[in-house]
């Protein structure tokens, strides 16, 4: 069997976002970053739904017909 790697839900996480260096020049800054996530992911709640859409769908308004003078 292999070697178990120990890490922390940060590492991890940096990881996924390719911030391993930065985990480790920057620690505090990637800190945040996840914290801020984490309330930004928390911030919106969730339709009953889930195939319900969270807004109508928009469609962009036809350009208006230049006219010659």
């Amino acid at each position: 069997m292999g070697a178990t790697i120990s890490m922390t839900e940060e590492e991890i996480l940096a990881r996924a976002a390719g911030f391993t260096a930065g985990l480790k020049s920057h620690p505090k800054e990637v800190a945040e970053a996840i914290a801020a996530s984490r309330r930004m992911a928390g911030a919106f709640t969730r339709p009953a739904d889930e195939k319900a859409e969270p807004m109508p769908a928009y469609a962009a308004p036809l350009p208006a017909k230049a006219s010659r003078a």
